[in-house]
């Protein structure tokens, strides 16, 4: 994976969590958004264990 695939991948995986707990938060809904936090963080610890079984291609 190359430094612009994973900026890219990380920006979609924040974009679309952040979007999710915004939405979650104006609508009242704590649970929903600690649930839409945790499951970015399982998405992030994923993500940086794949990268550490392979090392990043330098491009």
């Amino acid at each position: 994976m190359t430094r612009e695939q994973l900026a890219t991948e990380l920006k979609r995986m924040a974009s679309s969590q952040v979007s999710d707990i915004e939405r979650a938060v104006k609508a009242g809904h704590k649970t929903i958004a600690l649930n839409e936090l945790a499951d970015l963080d399982r998405q992030l610890k994923a993500l940086a264990t794949a990268l550490k079984a392979k090392p990043a291609i330098r491009a």
